[in-house]
């Protein structure tokens, strides 16, 4: 899906750049407003690394408005918005939250986890599968070293004072700041009750024996506006109340946009390499990997046909160089093209180099994890420039005569089937070794 939007994209901002000499009219706006539009909202909705930047600022606005309108996305977004959603069992919870219910706890900072367990009033929480209480005591935690750790301990009937939280609701978004606790709408906090500090989960993760889930702590700062200290009740269970009413989980547009877009950047930038534990899929700017070596499994490796690969590669450099030996000509009075064919040589190469490179520098710098996937966009802009670089040198070229390119057309196809067929057996699969 990544790659057909960001090839859709590209197709239709070249539509666009095609009717440049008639802005606004018909034409340019389909394919501006809506084609260009949509597609970039469904590739950023794919993936947050296939946004396309525009120059222009009006154009930008346009675009980001039609972008904003598409896509849902719910996989880390709050509880409220999630209950809109068709095919989920949140309408079914009882509104009220009482003593003795069962519920889950998320944490409503971008990209909130889930405390599975299960005012102003002293609780305690206990974990239903094991009896265990939530607990913290004055132990470091494990990431977040200025935090105390959070853990289960004692059961129903065995226990001490460290079990305790005191419930502090900030808001609600229906109901104002009562004295009720509310299914999926009130915000609230977990103080400990002996220690002072709040029931805190934000973006440190666990190492691989935490199952890399994020780590909950107890904060010693009292930090009113950390979002991340901020909890609500998404489900809920009690045969003594009523369902409850949809009418009251109804979630803003815009904010459920926003807290989507930032949750994925979120999650996006906790994805980074665990040294505990070796990830054979994972793949590095400079050594492309995915391939499964076990005895007894079909060993493949995702590889290209080396005409593709190191042919747009090498193209890259040899567009930079004409380029270069291009301008130096035209400084000393050569003109080589007209100039239409010198803007359409420009933008070709200019479109191809620069969103290969937005593709793949990235990459070199941050610390997340990346697999081949990742770099799939940087090879289709790659190939771009080679077909850019062959049509300039070859076949859009006056030395060479119609039998020639033929005949280097022909060379080309044959050598791409040829290395296709030559490695198949390692692209596709293979079997019995």
């Amino acid at each position: 899906m990544l790659l057909f939007f960001t090839f859709l994209t590209v197709f239709c901002l070249i539509e666009v750049y095609n009717e440049q000499f008639e802005p606004f009219s018909f034409a340019w706006c389909v394919w501006l407003l809506v084609f260009a539009g949509i597609s970039i909202g469904c590739v950023t909705n794919v993936k947050i690394i296939g946004l396309v930047v525009k120059a222009l600022a009006a154009r930008v606005v346009s675009l980001i408005v039609v972008s904003v309108l598409s896509g849902p996305g719910d996989s880390q977004m709050i509880s409220l918005f999630q209950a809109n959603l068709e095919g989920d069992d949140f309408r079914k919870n009882p509104h009220d939250v009482a003593f003795g219910s069962s519920v889950t706890l998320k944490n409503t900072g971008w990209g909130g986890g889930l405390l599975h367990s299960h005012d102003g009033d002293t609780i305690r929480l206990s974990h239903v599968p094991t009896s265990r209480n939530l607990h913290s005591h004055t132990v470091t935690a494990t990431v977040s070293k200025l935090n105390y750790e959070v853990s289960g301990y004692g059961n129903l009937a065995v226990g001490d004072n460290h079990d305790y939280w005191q419930v502090e609701i900030v808001g609600d978004t229906k109901m104002g700041s009562v004295g009720q606790v509310h299914t999926l709408t009130t915000r609230m906090r977990f103080k400990h009750v002996a220690l002072g500090c709040y029931l805190r989960a934000a973006n440190a993760v666990l190492p691989q024996w935490g199952f890399k889930q994020i780590e909950v702590s107890c904060d010693k700062e009292n930090n009113k506006k950390d979002a991340h200290t901020y909890w609500n009740v998404e489900s809920h269970w009690n045969d003594r109340l009523p369902a409850g009413d949809m009418k009251l989980y109804k979630s803003p547009f815009l904010c459920d946009f926003w807290h989507l877009n930032v949750a994925m950047m979120t999650s996006n930038n906790a994805l980074i390499p665990d040294p505990d534990k070796e990830d054979i899929l994972a793949s590095k700017p400079f050594g492309l990997r995915m391939c499964g070596w076990g005895d007894n499994q079909i060993k493949h490796y995702i590889m290209g046909a080396p005409v593709v690969w190191w042919g747009s590669t090498i193209s890259l450099g040899v567009a930079l160089l004409t380029f270069a030996v291009y301008i130096l000509r035209w400084q000393r009075k050569y003109n080589d093209m007209d100039a239409r064919e010198w803007d359409h040589f420009l933008y070709v190469g200019k479109t191809a180099f620069f969103e290969w490179a937005f593709h793949y520098v990235p990459f070199l710098i941050i610390g997340r994890v990346t697999y081949l996937h990742h770099y799939l966009p940087t090879l289709y802009f790659a190939v771009l420039m080679f077909g850019h670089v062959l049509d300039h040198f070859t076949f859009s070229s006056r030395r060479f005569s119609t039998r020639t390119k033929a005949t280097a057309f022909g060379v080309l196809v044959s050598d791409l089937a040829a290395t296709f067929w030559w490695f198949s057996g390692v692209a596709l699969g293979i079997d019995g070794l």
